[in-house]
């Protein structure tokens, strides 16, 4: 490579690196002090949960019967999973006594430190488990093998995290 070849890659370093700095500025200047994963399946919002309290909103979907949140106060959340089968569900159950008791068919998120994190799921290669826990709007969990998608908001106010249409 040439001398200036390496100028450019620097350059084009540089300015990458201002960009992210930039985009976390921005972030933490519009953030409210709250936390807010939205849960996403199959391209609908299927949940809200505030990630400081374990609050939760359970949207009126044709998935809600789904959702179990019975151990909302551990911040642990079943939600559906689009290749997950009870066969599959097997090593969660043997692990989880009420994801086993109550035959859960889904997959598992773990909110702990105001982070949230897939803790069990079952799709090829466990990526969704791989990826790290978040509490960042830049970077959401992409579960595309289960058709799960989880956005962090930090810039939405106490009052707007409960929405008209809910189930509970």
């Amino acid at each position: 490579m040439k001398k200036y070849d390496f100028i450019f890659v620097g350059v084009l370093l540089i300015i990458g690196l201002a960009a992210l700095l930039g985009f976390k500025l921005v972030e933490n200047a519009q953030s409210t002090g709250n936390i807010y994963a939205k849960i996403f399946y199959q391209d609908e919002l299927i949940m809200v949960i505030d990630m400081k309290t374990y609050d939760y909103t359970v949207y009126n979907t044709q998935y809600k019967n789904q959702i179990h949140v019975g151990r909302a106060e551990e911040g642990i959340f079943y939600v559906p999973g689009a290749i997950m089968t009870e066969d599959e569900m097997q090593a969660l159950w043997d692990l989880d006594e009420y994801a086993s008791s109550n035959e859960i068919v889904g997959i598992k998120l773990l909110i702990q430190d105001e982070k949230i994190e897939v803790d069990y799921q079952v799709s090829p290669r466990d990526l969704c488990e791989l990826q790290p826990p978040t509490n960042s709007s830049l970077e959401p969990i992409v579960c595309l093998p289960n058709k799960l998608v989880i956005n962090v908001v930090t810039n939405m106010t106490s009052d707007q995290f409960i929405p008209d249409a809910i189930l509970e």
